[in-house]
């Protein structure tokens, strides 16, 4: 049976779950519209002390919005590398070939798919925690942005691994397989 260690389930697991904490933390109080947008007026109007309120306020927005594409984006890709980090410290001492040969040592549906789901999921769970924050307000117009960042980031993934794979061809050719008459 094959089996992981402690250590290395948290060598591979340590960075989703620490991004799945800066999540919680910014699903707060603290990063609420009204505290960013006023970090946001503080620094802006420090280098444009003259800058129109109504551009602070939109670029406040864009700024939040981007965050939800790329926050959970970002939590897709480390939940998908975690999985193929695992994957590959199981299968690397059974397997009979060089890890890295195929697209699949690089990048799998189901990969993708629990990356994008996880993200899903956890964008779901903090849309409805916000509701119970007075600050703060949960909208499903967000989970379908994150849902977008997190799908977005999965493609990119997709075709680093092509282009990792393509890069390696060159480097390992795939054995040549003979057959007798």
């Amino acid at each position: 049976m094959l089996q992981h260690s402690r250590r290395t389930l948290v060598r591979n697991w340590w960075p989703a779950v620490a991004w799945i904490g800066v999540l919680f933390l910014e699903s707060t109080d603290l990063a609420s519209s009204r505290n960013t947008g006023s970090l946001l007026q503080a620094v802006l109007r420090f280098f444009l002390p003259h800058l129109d309120e109504s551009i602070i306020e939109l670029l406040n927005h864009v700024l939040r919005k981007t965050g939800h594409f790329l926050g959970y984006g970002i939590l897709s890709v480390l939940v998908f590398y975690a999985l193929k980090n695992t994957n590959r410290d199981r299968l690397r001492a059974v397997t009979k070939r060089v890890w890295g040969t195929y697209l699949r040592d690089f990048w799998r549906m189901e990969w993708a798919f629990l990356g994008v789901m996880s993200a899903i999921g956890m964008a779901t769970y903090d849309e409805i925690h916000q509701t119970f924050i007075p600050s703060r307000t949960g909208r499903w117009q967000d989970v379908v942005i994150d849902t977008s960042g997190a799908i977005a980031m999965q493609i990119v993934v997709y075709l680093v691994a092509k282009r990792a794979m393509r890069r390696g061809e060159t480097m390992t050719p795939e054995p040549q397989v003979t057959t007798s008459a």
